[in-house]
C-alpha cells in the first residue's frame, strides 16, 4: 500500500508540474506575441530549462517581400555575440598551452603596433581593459564597411593601431578593435584562418550545423533578411561587408544551435570547468568578463539569487541576445530582424514567467506613443503631453528626443520635428547639440 501511494504521489507531482509548465510556456507566448503587435519583436525565441527544451517560435517575418514567416530554422546574423566564441577559442589555446592569458600580444601577434603591443596582454583584449577603443570614428571607416579592401593585417594596421585612450588594466572601453585583434592571434597561434577554427574548434563539435562565419556572397539556405523599423514603415537595412566585423561580429547561428553552444558550455563538451569559469570572471572596472556580461540578481528579484550571463549583438537590420541562468540552468535566446528589439526587458519578463514573479505588461516605446498622437491629436498636443512627461523626468535624453525629430522628418512630419527640437533647444540653452541640430531640421 506505501508503494501505490508513494506511485501516486509521484503521478500527481509530475501532472502538477506538467500543468504549471504548459502555464509558462502560454504566458511567454502571450508576452512574446504582446511584443510582436507592438512592433518591437519580429523574430525568433527559444527557452530551455534544465538542458530541455521548453519553447521554441518564431514571430512575424523573415523576409517581408516575399511574405515568408519565421521558422526556428531561421539563420540569423548574431553580431558581437560572436564575441564568446572568439573567448572560447582564445581560452582553447591556453589550455592546450599555446597561449598565456597575462602575456603580451607582441609574443602572439610580432607585427602589431610594437609600443602598444608590448603594454597590452591578451585577458585585457578579452575583458575590453586594453585600452584600445572602437573603429567606428576614425576616418575612412564607412566606405570600408560598405566595401572592404584591406587584408586582415592592413585592416589592424588602419583602423585598430590608435593611441590607447588609458593605460591597459585600468578601465573598460567596448572595443571591437580588440576583438578583431583577437581573431589575427587565434590565426597566427594556430596558422589557420579564423572562421576553419571556429568550425573545427566548436561548430563541429557541438553540432552546429547551421552556423558558421558569414560570407554574404554565398548561398545560405534559410537566410533570414534584416530591415530596419522606422516609425512609419520598414526598409532594407545598410549593407555591411562582413569582412569588417570579423572576429567581432560576423557570425551567423539558429535558435536552436545556440542551445547545442549552450548544452556546449553547461557540459563542458568543448572546454574543462575550470577553464570555462574564466569566462565569467569579471574585473573590477565593469561586469564584463570575456565575451560575456555577468549580472547578480539579488533574492528579492527572482526569490533567490541567480546569476545571468548574457550578451548581446546589433548589426544594420539584426539584434540578437543569449541569457544563462547558471545556478538552474536556463537559456534564453531571441533572434530579432527588424532592429532594436527590447532584448533585456523581454528576458527579465520571461524569467519573472519562470519563476513566478510579477512584470509590467509591455506597451508601446515613447517615440511610438508620440507618433500615435502627433498623427490622432496633432503636434500641439503631443508637446503638451511631452511637458508633463520632463515635469516627471520620464523624457528623452537630449540625443534620444534628436533622433525622434529626425525619424519624424522621415516619416514626412517636418513641423512636429521642428517642434520638438525648439522645445529642445528651450530646455538646453547652452547645448550646442541642439542648436545645431535645429538648425538643420530647419534647412531640410
Amino acid at each position: 500500500m506505501m508503494r501505490i501511494k508513494v506511485l501516486f504521489l509521484l503521478i500527481f507531482i509530475i501532472s502538477f508540474l506538467s500543468v504549471a509548465s504548459e502555464s509558462k510556456v502560454s504566458e511567454i507566448d502571450k508576452l512574446l506575441t504582446r511584443y510582436h503587435q507592438l512592433a518591437q519583436f519580429n523574430g525568433v525565441a527559444l527557452i530551455s530549462y534544465k538542458g530541455k527544451v521548453l519553447f521554441k517560435k518564431g514571430y512575424g517575418k523573415a523576409n517581408f517581400e516575399w511574405d515568408i514567416n519565421h521558422t526556428i530554422e531561421g539563420k540569423f546574423k548574431i553580431a558581437s555575440i560572436t564575441k564568446q566564441f572568439t573567448a572560447m577559442l582564445i581560452l582553447q589555446l591556453v589550455e592546450q598551452k599555446k597561449l598565456k592569458l597575462d602575456e603580451k600580444l607582441i609574443e602572439y601577434y610580432p607585427s602589431y603596433r610594437a609600443d602598444t603591443g608590448s603594454k597590452i596582454t591578451i585577458r585585457q583584449l578579452l575583458n575590453h581593459t586594453s585600452g584600445l577603443g572602437n573603429f567606428f570614428h576614425l576616418d575612412g571607416y564607412k566606405a570600408v564597411e560598405a566595401r572592404n579592401p584591406y587584408t586582415l593585417d592592413e585592416f589592424i594596421s588602419k583602423f585598430c593601431s590608435e593611441d590607447l585612450n588609458f593605460e591597459p588594466g585600468t578601465q573598460f572601453r567596448y572595443s571591437n578593435a580588440g576583438y578583431t585583434i583577437l581573431g589575427k592571434v587565434i590565426e597566427h597561434v594556430t596558422g589557420k584562418p579564423y572562421s576553419e577554427v571556429l568550425t573545427q574548434q566548436i561548430l563541429k563539435p557541438l553540432n552546429m550545423n547551421n552556423s558558421g562565419f558569414n560570407k554574404q556572397h554565398s548561398v545560405l539556405n534559410n537566410r533570414v533578411i534584416g530591415y530596419e523599423r522606422l516609425l512609419n514603415r520598414l526598409e532594407h537595412s545598410s549593407f555591411i561587408d562582413m569582412s569588417v566585423p570579423f572576429s567581432a561580429g560576423s557570425m551567423y547561428s539558429t535558435a536552436m544551435d545556440l542551445y547545442r553552444w549552450d548544452r556546449g558550455l553547461a557540459e563542458n563538451k568543448i572546454l574543462s570547468k575550470p577553464f570555462t569559469e574564466v569566462l565569467y570572471q569579471v574585473t573590477e572596472h565593469r561586469n564584463y568578463a570575456a565575451g560575456w556580461l555577468v549580472d547578480n540578481y539579488p533574492e528579492a528579484r527572482f526569490g533567490k539569487a541567480l546569476t545571468r550571463v548574457h550578451h548581446g549583438g546589433m548589426i544594420p537590420g539584426f539584434n540578437a541576445n543569449i541569457s544563462r541562468v547558471l545556478e538552474d540552468d536556463i537559456l534564453v535566446v531571441l533572434l530579432d530582424n527588424t532592429g532594436g528589439a527590447p532584448m533585456t526587458p523581454i528576458t527579465e519578463k520571461v524569467l519573472s514567467i519562470i519563476y513566478d514573479k510579477a512584470y509590467e505588461q509591455p506597451e508601446l516605446r515613447l517615440s511610438q506613443k508620440l507618433y500615435k498622437m502627433i498623427i490622432e491629436q496633432g503636434t500641439s498636443a503631443s508637446i503638451a503631453w511631452y511637458k508633463t512627461l520632463i515635469a516627471q523626468h520620464e523624457g528623452f535624453s537630449e540625443r534620444q528626443l534628436i533622433r525622434f525629430a529626425y525619424e519624424l522628418v522621415d516619416a514626412n512630419k517636418q513641423q512636429a520635428a521642428t517642434a520638438f527640437l525648439t522645445l529642445n533647444a528651450e530646455l538646453n540653452p547652452k547645448s550646442i547639440r541642439a542648436q545645431k541640430a535645429l538648425n538643420e531640421i530647419k534647412q531640410l
